[in-house]
């Protein structure tokens, strides 16, 4: 390879690549031009069809103006992005053509050459059109960043560092770090094509690669632009260090400050430096200036950026790493409790006593009467079981929630019964069947957290069946949206739909959109890759397509900017109509200072956190209508910035949250994706002292226990009915307990969300005093395993054809003293039919193993341990005792009166009878 670096006139041009004039060339290069174009058109329809359903079914939903808002934008932001990046990949070829050209000695037949020249022209000509589609998507996909640019409301609060509102980094540094990240990506891909376009010009032409003055000039002026860019990410870098995680604490600590400030100021000078260097490179030093000013920054880059922070921490803060660090800690634990709310919550301290006593039993009645006995997975077993009434309908999820029974709020179980078109035989899933007549669910069943049947261990139901009967009324039981994963359904079609009742069913609510022209029907073929849409002759003018039916894609269709709480669940509002209830949030990964959540799923499983974030408000509830679809938003937390700023740029999505029906908001609750969040970073965060915190001394974990045959399995968070100190009735709570981090198994407190009005979303924290010690969930598991009346019983039965299913250990505050329950069902080998047969119970001294809870606490309050199974035979166990411990003293108190009475009668009458027995 050489090079001529003369200051010389450029050489005249030899020759230019040979013309296209051979009959393959032309051939070739019209179908590349036709194929282009081809391509070019089907995008544009596809473009144009996607945007066209996507209006309608807005529209249809009543949030034409979001979509208009929203479209607009992103059409805006991917046009100027796709032209910007074509202006360049085009400016560029064609400085490219115009300073390669030369002689050439490449010796090859006229035909291929030309052939290989229109290759290489229609390979550049397409490389740079679709780069340029590239750049155009990825502007298009920040359009939420200039959303909230453009509506961008201070936070009121300044970072500690550089005094300025979270705003700036929430919004405004997102917004330049978008540009910077956009346009250092556009130059390094031209450089990139430039460079591959030289070198294969010139192996086109056979002669080495020379650099040409005015080549020179081309690649000196990429290279200025580049280093301007990373420049400007310098500058960047030097705010985004408050989101660093570089040091003992999330934020900019002390070596961030005191070392890489320096360092990033240093190489944004050194940038700048290296952008004049190729700016000057044409005038005097030419490729060597080029390779000197890159090369000094690179080495600037690995020194200063890289080396020494390393050894600034290493030399000058590891020594004496609190001293230094402690105000970038404190800043830390101020922001993160302010990004998680966790500097709202209320904290007490709870004297617990080891054992349970006759009045703390009288005093937590409330809470007693609702200890939860039924959990999730083994109750919707059992209800595909026992309720799913027809073979298409499957109960997908089950839900807590809380409803007013005979007057008192009882906590409750409900789950929907939805299609499920994998139920139907395979020679029934044809496309008649599963798009136009197997539409929908229907209703729900729901059972009290408490009731099971003696003897068969079977849940109570206070709604079952079809028709659905129960204490609450359902008036309009089709579920056409829930949790489904069926694509889509046609209804209103010419053939009737099948139901569980006896007549035909035809759809006559407003969801879905309606297939009312030929050119509907066709989008809607398209869209879905399914020509039945256009060909069935059972479609009609009011056939109406129901699609995106599914909750959660649902909602983020509509509000795509929202995280969504991974539980949506059914609602029965006091008219007898099914809702849906969404929780949703508004987060960021941008908030200064505040730790990053990337933990596990709420429910333990492995569904993923759908990103990271260090700041999160569920400031948003969202209903939909069971059966028409409807979608209604509503803001539950209107001074978060995020929710105002998105509430400014789409006025007419969100409503306030007074406009909610009240048969709606007596069922909202405190969401688990949220609560699991703030319990894992409480487990750090819930010490304010910075020595504290630096030693971890005090770190706390979410216990473990035994489940569904699993040991170790974390513990996740539970809806119970608790009473709360202070409150004489019981209240729909959200908990997890804490144990110590490390080896330590030990109860030391636990967190409440609390869900009832006017309390909604109160937090409360409790702390149990380090003496006397309260045994924690896997030490009760470990009592229980270790309990010889329990383990003879696991083994009896699970060496009889059948399994032992232990539930979730609960952990209940009542009065003084902590009551473990964990419910036992069982199982067998070959039908997943659990079956509720026994009730654990523990407190700080006894282990249990019961019929029901009131026969559990006989046992405990007493000190009685059951006496042994013979083989086959229950345990012959106290009579049960009443709900009210009050009542069985007065029973027994009337009981000595009712026995004095008898013996003073038989006393009478043997007098009577002259002293002889009667």
């Amino acid at each position: 390879m050489s090079y001529n670096l003369s200051n010389d006139a450029d050489p005249p041009p030899a020759a230019k690549p040979p013309g296209i004039s051979s009959a393959n060339a032309q051939r070739l290069w019209r179908a590349s031009t036709v194929a282009f174009f081809v391509i070019l058109v089907v995008l544009a329809l596809e473009w144009a069809r996607s945007a066209y359903t996507d209006w309608l079914w807005f529209r249809h939903l009543g949030f034409a103006s979001v979509f208009t808002r929203v479209i607009l934008l992103k059409t805006l932001m991917f046009l100027a992005g796709a032209q910007l990046a074509l202006l360049a990949f085009t400016g560029s070829t064609a400085l490219t053509l115009r300073f390669s050209q030369g002689p050439l000695t490449l010796t090859l037949p006229v035909d291929t050459q030309r052939l290989l020249w229109v290759l290489l022209f229609t390979a550049a000509g397409l490389t740079a059109v679709i780069a340029s589609f590239i750049f155009g998507v990825i502007a298009m996909n920040n359009w939420d960043t200039v959303l909230l640019f453009v509506n961008r409301i201070p936070f009121g609060i300044a970072d500690p560092q550089y005094g300025m509102d979270v705003s700036f980094y929430v919004v405004t540094l997102g917004m330049f770090r978008f540009i910077q990240g956009w346009f250092l990506g556009l130059a390094i891909t031209v450089v990139v094509f430039t460079s591959s376009l030289y070198i294969a010009i010139y192996a086109l032409r056979g002669v080495g690669f020379v650099m040409t003055p005015r080549m020179l000039r081309h690649v000196a002026g990429m290279g200025t632009v580049l280093m301007l860019v990373i420049a400007a990410g310098h500058v960047l870098d030097i705010y985004e260090l408050v989101l660093s995680d570089s040091g003992v604490v999330f934020g900019a600590t002390y070596t961030d400050v005191n070392a890489r400030m320096p360092a990033l100021w240093l190489l944004t000078g050194i940038a700048l430096l290296a952008a004049v260097g190729f700016a000057v490179s044409h005038y005097a030093g030419g490729v060597r200036l080029m390779a000197g000013a890159f090369s000094l920054w690179v080495i600037a880059v690995l020194l200063a950026g890289i080396a020494y922070p390393s050894l600034f921490q290493r030399f000058k803060v590891a020594p004496s790493e609190f001293e230094r660090e402690r105000i970038y800690i404190e800043r830390n634990i101020e922001a993160t409790r302010a990004a998680y709310q966790l500097d709202r919550l209320q904290e007490f301290t709870f004297e617990s006593a080891p054992k349970i006593t006759t009045q703390a039993v009288l005093d937590s009645r409330a809470t007693l009467d609702n200890i939860r006995l039924w959990d999730l997975q083994p109750l919707e077993d059992a209800y595909n079981q026992l309720q799913f009434m027809e073979l298409y309908y499957n109960f997908l999820n089950m839900d807590w929630d809380r409803y007013p029974v005979d007057g008192e709020l009882r906590q409750v179980l409900v789950a929907a019964r939805e299609l499920n078109h994998e139920n139907l035989p395979s020679d029934a899933r044809n496309w008649v069947n599963q798009r136009l007549q197997y539409t929908h669910g229907h209703g729900v069943a729901m059972s009290p957290a408490t009731g099971f049947t003696h003897g068969e261990g079977r849940p109570e139901f206070l709604l079952q069946d079809i028709p659905i009967r129960g204490v609450f009324p359902v008036r309009q039981p089709e579920l056409y949206y829930g949790e489904s994963p069926v694509k889509f359904a046609i209804v209103n079609s010419q053939l009737p739909e099948v139901g569980p009742g006896a007549g035909p069913l035809h759809y006559n609510g407003t969801g879905g959109v309606l297939l009312s022209s030929m050119l509907r029907r066709i989008a809607y073929a398209w869209q879905f890759v399914d020509v039945n849409i256009l060909l069935s002759d059972q479609i009609g003018q009011d056939s109406r397509i129901q699609y995106r039916r599914d909750i959660q894609s649902r909602v983020d269709a509509v509000a795509p900017f929202l995280k969504l709480d991974g539980d949506p669940y059914p609602v029965l509002d006091q008219a007898g109509k099914l809702w849906w209830l969404q929780d949703a949030y508004t987060t960021t990964d941008r908030y200064p200072y505040s730790t990053p959540y990337n933990g596990p799923a709420a429910d333990g499983s492995d569904r993923p956190v759908k990103g990271g974030f260090n700041y999160i408000r569920n400031s948003v509830k969202v209903s939909v209508d069971a059966y028409n679809g409807t979608m209604y938003i509503y803001a539950i937390q209107p001074d978060d910035p995020l929710l105002m700023m998105y509430r400014q740029a789409l006025p007419d999505l969100f409503r306030d949250f007074d406009e909610m029906p009240a048969g709606l908001k007596e069922h909202i609750r405190y969401p688990r994706d949220l609560f699991s969040a703030q319990a894992q970073v409480y487990l750090r965060y819930h010490v304010t002292d910075p020595q504290v915190f630096f030693n971890q001394a005090e770190q706390r974990a979410i216990p473990l226990e035994t489940r569904f045959g699993k040991r170790g399995v974390v513990v996740t968070p539970s809806y119970l009915m608790l009473q709360t100190p202070g409150e004489k009735e019981a209240e729909f709570v959200l908990m997890v307990p804490f144990t110590p981090a490390g080896t330590k198994r030990n109860l030391v407190g636990w967190l409440i969300a609390r869900n009832d009005s006017p309390n909604y979303g109160q937090l409360m924290a409790f702390r149990l005093p380090g003496d006397p010690q309260v045994d924690g969930p896997s030490q009760v598991e470990a009592r229980i395993e270790n309990d010889q009346h329990i383990s003879q019983q696991f083994a009896l039965w699970q060496g009889a054809g059948s399994q032992v299913i232990r539930g979730q250990l609960l952990v209940i505050p009542m009065a003084d003293t902590i009551l473990y329950v964990e419910p036992m069902y069982l199982q067998s080998a070959g039908l997943a039919f659990p079956e509720l047969k026994k009730i654990i119970l523990a407190d700080g001294s006894d282990v249990v193993m019961a019929d029901s809870i009131e026969e559990g606490l006989a046992m405990l309050v007493d000190g009685q341990a059951p006496p042994n199974e013979t083989a086959g035979q229950p345990a012959s166990l106290p009579v049960s005792m009443s709900r009210d411990l009050e009542s069985v003293e007065d029973a027994i108190d009337r009981l000595d009166e009712a026995v004095d009475e008898l013996r003073d009668a038989l006393k009478g009458l043997r007098e009577n009878l002259g002293g002889k027995d009667p």
